[in-house]
């Protein structure tokens, strides 16, 4: 099903879901595993099936495939190993509260691939933090094996600041067979966070890595970022441009370091959000497209909303 979904003209992501539990479930999060923790209790099961539904309900309305991730961003061996859960094998129990919630859309829904995710050791936004690629290989294998094991679609790894962190992972998930994401916060001039150009880290990582990543993405920047990086890509080699992928966008046009540590949402009308999302797809081909911090079901239903209108637009709304 991976790769039949795959190649479809267009497929719609989820909107926030780390951000969406920090404010709707804080009672109920756990400090270190953060929203993993909800697969163990009633109410947290529910809060969280209820907003994945919301946007998985958008793509079966609008019938278009759709990307769901496990609750697993921060779900490593270490942080797992300080929480209140480290009896239990979080990475699969989330895996399978997500493969079970596919389920009950039945046979004949519309396409929903289930992604294993995993995040930086360090903050997203901070570079320093990352670990080198041995160290990012030992570090984030077990929770890589853990969730390979799970019965999920596909490996991602998002929010990644550093070129080394990204290589390690992608000899890890590598080993497992499965396809596999990677997806970097970068900035507009088509650099990672740490300074590395996104066209030689994707040269570099598929040339180096016997099972390369099946595509590479970038989140947790605004569309005019991602718009941006993907001209200075293209300027310094297409063909590294052509295998970035997707987009989970954030609603805020601010930079990492602007973002960081902020405690009100910056955010964007979801009509703004749908229109220049769309403008990535129609204008550069870009075939995934979803939300992160920020966006909303109403951003996601004003992005799906676009893939029947026709909008087309050669320039982002500001």
């Amino acid at each position: 099903m991976y790769q039949e979904t795959m190649n479809s003209q267009f497929i719609l992501g989820q909107g926030s879901m780390y951000e969406r539990m920090r404010r709707a479930a804080q009672n109920l999060l756990d400090p270190f595993i953060f929203h993993a923790a909800l697969v163990y209790s009633d109410a947290g099961r529910t809060v969280l099936g209820d907003a994945h539904r919301e946007y998985l309900d958008i793509g079966q309305r609008f019938g278009l495939p759709m990307i769901a991730t496990t609750p697993t961003w921060r779900a490593n061996t270490d942080r797992v190993a300080q929480s209140d859960f480290a009896d239990r094998n979080v990475n699969r129990d989330g895996a399978q509260f997500m493969l079970d919630l596919r389920d009950s859309y039945g046979p004949d829904a519309a396409p929903i691939l289930i992604g294993g995710i995993t995040g930086p050791k360090g903050d997203g936004y901070l570079p320093q933090q990352a670990p080198s690629a041995q160290q990012a290989e030992r570090f984030h294998n077990p929770q890589i094996e853990a969730l390979a094991e799970s019965g999920v679609d596909f490996l991602i790894a998002k929010t990644l600041p550093s070129f080394d962190e990204a290589r390690g992972i992608a000899r890890a998930m590598a080993r497992s067979e499965l396809p596999y994401v990677l997806s970097f916060v970068v900035r507009p001039d088509g650099a990672i966070l740490d300074g590395t150009p996104l066209a030689d880290a994707i040269a570099c990582i598929d040339r180096e890595t016997d099972h390369p990543p099946d595509s590479y993405n970038v989140n947790c920047v605004h569309a005019s970022v991602f718009a941006a990086a993907i001209k200075a890509t293209n300027r310094q080699d297409p063909s590294t441009a052509a295998r970035i992928g997707g987009l989970d966008a954030n609603t805020s046009s601010k930079s990492p370091e602007e973002l960081e540590g902020l405690e009100e949402l910056d955010t964007e009308a979801a009509e703004d959000f749908g229109k220049n999302l769309w403008a990535l797809h129609t204008d550069i081909g870009t075939k995934y497209l979803g939300g992160c911090c920020g966006s909303s079901t109403e951003h996601i239903a004003a992005l799906a909303s676009c893939s029947i209108g026709g909008a087309r637009s050669s320039e982002l709304v500001d």
